[in-house]
């Protein structure tokens, strides 16, 4: 059954909005979702930093209580492991902050390219169907639907550009992360195993 006129503009009219407000709706959800989620994993690792470099200054405090003892310091390796271990937890905590803020940024980025080129081709796509006064004729049509078609091309190359360093930075920013905690784990296990071993 083909639809009136009428319907079709209605309907064309209807496709069209909705585009806009799906785009509205992502620009909102991601800005919002991405300012919570950078700022609670980077209070983590910022806590994560702070807890290792204190870590490493109060063994070197504790080193030093046990060369006043005037007893032999057992395990010094496992000491130099514990520390070095813990600097690269520092180290890559700090890492996992700033490549958490490329990798959002690029993220959103590449969402809302998506969201613009719906939106262009969406618009490009139900013109004829929309009964707008000025644009009737297939010249009139091709001048309106050829610049939307274009724009949308520059967003999907803007998308797929994004869309690439996201990719990037997220294994960055997962594999930071993994190295800090393990880092973390290790350090404060050597540090407990020298500790023991020297009581």
């Amino acid at each position: 059954m083909e639809l009136s006129p009428n319907a079709r503009q209605h309907f064309a009219r209807k496709h069209v909005e909705a585009a806009e407000k799906h785009l509205s709706f992502v620009q909102e959800h991601l800005f919002r979702a991405g300012q919570e989620d950078r700022r609670a994993f980077e209070k983590f690792y910022n806590n994560l930093a702070l807890f290792s470099g204190g870590t490493i200054a109060l063994s070197i405090t504790y080193l030093g209580y046990l060369k006043t003892l005037g007893k032999a310091v057992r395990h010094q390796g496992l000491l130099t492991a514990s520390w070095f271990s813990l600097f690269v937890c520092l180290l890559f905590s700090l890492i996992y902050v700033l490549v958490n803020l490329y990798y959002s940024h690029h993220f959103r980025e590449h969402e809302l390219a998506e969201a613009e080129k719906e939106k262009f081709e969406t618009q490009a796509d139900e013109v004829p169907n929309m009964g707008v006064s000025n644009v009737q004729t297939p010249q009139e049509v091709a001048a309106y639907q050829n610049p939307r078609r274009e724009a949308a091309r520059i967003c999907a190359e803007r998308a797929e550009r994004h869309a690439r360093k996201e990719k990037r930075y997220f294994y960055l920013w997962v594999w930071a992360g993994r190295i800090a905690q393990l880092a973390f784990v290790g350090g404060i296990g050597m540090l407990f195993w020298f500790a023991i071993s020297n009581m």
